[in-house]
């Protein structure tokens, strides 16, 4: 019997493995020394799929004229002309961002070398990003054309295959290397994946974000119902984001409610993508609305010391704007204070 064994901290160990036999589970469940037994179960990206040059050293402002208009609507308050994106050339400079997700295509040229492959949970793939998901998550972090934090840097944790499916173990082991790696006060965590409700996952997150002040933004997923169905998303301790359109509605795949901390651009989003150094393609998701989010932390965290991850999450919100999103009639009683993410240069 093959056994992987997790530890979050020094108060979180995990035992996976495959089980087949009843009783030997019933044994487990009546062991003093374990405290719950769970399905490692399945977590998946939230693209929603529907049918049909280097920055200057110093800090400086610098504008992308026609980029991508969720960079550009980030950029204001009031909608105005969304191909037109002002960023601080330094931002999020010395933040390391891991990205747990498909991988990523690091040779890209949106990366400028500032992505690369850190651990890879897969086991019968090598860590080049084969799905696309997690090179276009990257792109819209840190990317030269796409991204919110044009100085900051992707640490890749591949956890996802390349159709998008993972595992709670996976996950885990995920935010074990984190932990083991990470610098608090200068790294972020973006999860652009969602799947069941999970306590393994709820108190690996919980260790993450309260013992070591990482903070953690993860989409708020694509089901269009109550993001408090899910993992992470229901999760207090993380910042789920959920997604607008360019006209600042929140389209139907979007998941809403009281888990949903912020909204960010989620549809017919542009960034980098496999298939060559200067791809990039338009997708649609919270998965695309998240690492809008995580790049504004990364932004703020490389101008600013903050003690918790709530901290940077309370700064987030005291900059958003406020009462910009209109919901369709079934997502009206969404009780977020209507925010939508803001990048202050």
């Amino acid at each position: 019997m093959s056994l992987d064994h997790i530890n979050i901290g020094q108060d979180f160990v995990a035992v996976a493995g495959v089980f087949s036999d009843h009783a030997f589970l019933e044994y487990l469940y009546q062991q003093a020394s374990i405290d719950y037994v769970e399905q490692n179960q399945v977590y998946k990206t939230t693209n929603y799929v529907p049918k049909e040059k280097r920055q200057e050293e110093a800090r400086r402002i610098n504008t992308v004229k026609s980029a991508n208009w969720g960079l550009a609507r980030i950029n204001q308050h009031d909608r105005g002309d969304l191909n037109q994106y002002d960023y601080d050339t330094m931002g999020g400079s010395g933040i390391d961002v891991y990205v747990l997700d498909t991988g990523v295509y690091a040779e890209h040229l949106d990366f400028g070398g500032r992505a690369s492959h850190s651990a890879n949970m897969i086991k019968h793939e090598d860590n080049t990003d084969m799905g696309g998901h997690g090179t276009h998550v990257s792109g819209k972090i840190i990317g030269l054309e796409y991204g919110v934090a044009k100085g900051a840097q992707v640490k890749s944790v591949k956890i996802l295959n390349k159709v998008g499916d993972g595992s709670t173990s996976g996950l885990l082991k995920g935010i074990e290397h984190v932990i083991q790696n990470a610098t608090p006060g200068k790294s972020v965590v973006n999860l652009s994946l969602s799947g069941p409700r999970s306590r393994l996952l709820d108190e690996a997150l919980d260790s993450l974000v309260l013992r070591y002040n990482i903070p953690v933004f993860v989409s708020a997923g694509n089901a269009g119902t109550d993001a408090c169905f899910f993992s992470p998303s229901s999760n207090p301790n993380v910042f789920a984001v959920g997604a607008t359109d360019i006209n600042d509605v929140v389209p139907k795949f979007s998941d809403v409610g009281e888990c949903v901390a912020i909204y960010a651009p989620g549809a017919g989003i542009v960034s980098s993508y496999i298939g060559g150094v200067d791809s990039s393609k338009s997708m649609d998701g919270t998965s695309m609305a998240s690492p809008h989010v995580a790049g504004i932390a990364a932004n703020l965290m490389s101008k600013n010391n903050y003690a918790t991850a709530h901290q940077v999450y309370e700064a987030i919100r005291s900059l958003a704007t406020r009462d910009k999103i209109e919901f369709d009639s079934s997502k009206s009683s969404s009780p977020n204070n209507n925010l939508l993410a803001f990048n202050q240069v």
